[in-house]
């Protein structure tokens, strides 16, 4: 009787634990969100840059929970390439070439300067007198190094001017790549200065750079570049921006907070302070949410002056840092940021997702899961016979797609805990069972030998 009681055990036990996994596996995948793929050609491989409202409707700092599916409802193999860490730039000086008004947008032969046959720029007139020029000619080489920004260095104590950036690759076709505010200011043994130049969107052969001064150009001491290793160069997608983000004051006089509104893997954080003629300085520090302590990020010269036209502090730059609240702590030594609060905007390059185009159309994205595993494989793995030629083309996200309401309970969590609930209770209503039986049947031998 004992093995008979002992096997039914077993029995009901083994069948339980056989029964919750393919419980689990009995219906596919829920996602809260589901949205259309729109293409560009046909190919067997698509990329697709993530687009702002996936990282939105994400659950997962990672994008973990992001699946592609055919017209048949079958996932695809799938490749997520996030963007690359933050590396510290080098710095290389590069040769600048003053350009006299009338000369500022004329071809380089007529503005005073050669082009050797390796590309290089040389000066065959007298330079500019600095109050004649509102304009430089730069030539930051051809190196196999990605150029994230340009730092000027200025002679003048102070200066303060606005300049356009414009970028070519002949010295003949110019494209707007930057406008940026300049800012040198020493007094009492304190300098404030804005020298650098960010420059996210210039093209890989675009090495002559045009600098348009607003009311007439400093007096330049020297030019660097910043260079990175050309694998840390964004390969898809320009970086994408969330503006208008409005900080709310905090518990304590000079703290400020804002939350982002999505998983971002946000680099760049630029602060508007409230009002004209402000300089102080700030921490920033970052959460995933309110049950972790707060991380410092970075430390900023917050600054918007007014002389010759107005300088806003650039925006900060660290690792990707997907944290949704973030906080500013002023320092309220100098008075702070005074009346108002500040707003934010989170900058961040796209992760690239790329996948296969297997079955018929249409093809559509699922996002929104916490509790599923990634599933992204390596790029290279699903690449069959590399990236080159027609072999991948862009991909796009499309118009929302309508999800079933069970669907979306089930991937909130709702369904699935009600479920869990639900089995582990019989689980442990049969264990109760057997012992009861147990009990009753080896209660009389007990009493018998009695």
């Amino acid at each position: 009787m004992k093995r008979f009681v002992a096997g039914c055990g077993a029995a009901v036990l083994t069948a339980f634990a056989i029964g919750l996994p393919v419980a689990a596996q009995a219906a596919p995948t829920p996602f809260m969100h589901r949205f259309a793929l729109e293409f560009d050609g046909s190919a067997p491989y698509y990329v697709l840059a993530v687009p702002p409202a996936v990282y939105v409707a994400s659950r997962r700092s990672d994008l973990g929970d992001v699946r592609v599916f055919n017209g048949a409802g079958e996932p695809v193999p799938y490749s997520l390439d996030a963007p690359v860490a933050h590396q510290a730039p080098t710095l290389r000086p590069v040769n600048w070439f003053p350009l006299p008004a009338a000369a500022a947008n004329a071809p380089a032969a007529t503005a005073g300067v050669s082009i050797a046959q390796d590309g290089t720029l040389r000066l065959t007139t007298a330079a500019a007198n600095a109050g004649a020029r509102d304009a430089d000619l730069l030539d930051i080489g051809s190196a196999a190094q990605h150029v994230g920004a340009l730092v000027i260095h200025v002679r003048e104590d102070s200066y303060q001017g606005r300049v356009h950036v414009d970028a070519s690759a002949d010295l003949q076709s110019w494209r707007a790549v930057a406008d940026a505010s300049i800012l040198e200011a020493n007094h009492n043994g304190e300098r404030l200065a804005q020298e650098r130049i960010a420059l996210d969107n210039l093209g890989q052969r675009e090495r002559y750079l045009r600098l348009r001064w607003l009311g007439g150009g400093p007096q330049i001491a020297s030019v660097d570049v910043e260079l990175y290793p050309d694998e840390a160069r964004p390969s898809d997608g320009a970086r994408q921006w969330r503006e208008g983000l409005v900080a709310h004051a905090g518990k304590t006089a000079g703290e400020y907070l804002f939350e982002t509104g999505g998983a971002y893997p946000v680099d760049r954080l630029r602060i508007d302070v409230p009002q004209l003629n402000t300089v102080a300085q700030a921490t920033v520090y970052s959460r995933p949410n309110g049950d972790v302590p707060w991380r410092e990020i970075a430390h900023a010269l917050l600054f918007r002056v007014a002389q010759h036209g107005e300088a806003r502090n650039p925006p900060l730059e660290f690792a990707p840092d997907t944290d949704g609240q973030w906080r500013i702590v002023v320092d309220m030594r100098n008075g702070g940021l005074g009346n108002g609060t500040p707003s934010a905007a989170v900058g961040w390059q796209p992760a690239r997702l790329t996948f296969v185009a297997r079955g018929a159309g249409p093809f559509s994205l699922g996002v929104g899961n916490a509790r599923v595993a990634g599933a992204a494989a390596p790029r290279d793995d699903i690449l069959v016979g590399g990236e080159g030629g027609a072999g991948v083309k862009p991909a796009h996200l499309g118009a929302p797609l309508p999800v079933d309401e069970n669907e979306a309970r089930r991937a909130a969590g709702n369904a699935d805990s009600t479920r869990r609930y639900v089995l582990w209770g019989a689980l442990l209503l049969a264990v109760a069972v057997l012992a009861a039986m147990a009990w009753r049947l080896l209660r009389p031998q007990d009493t018998a030998r009695s």
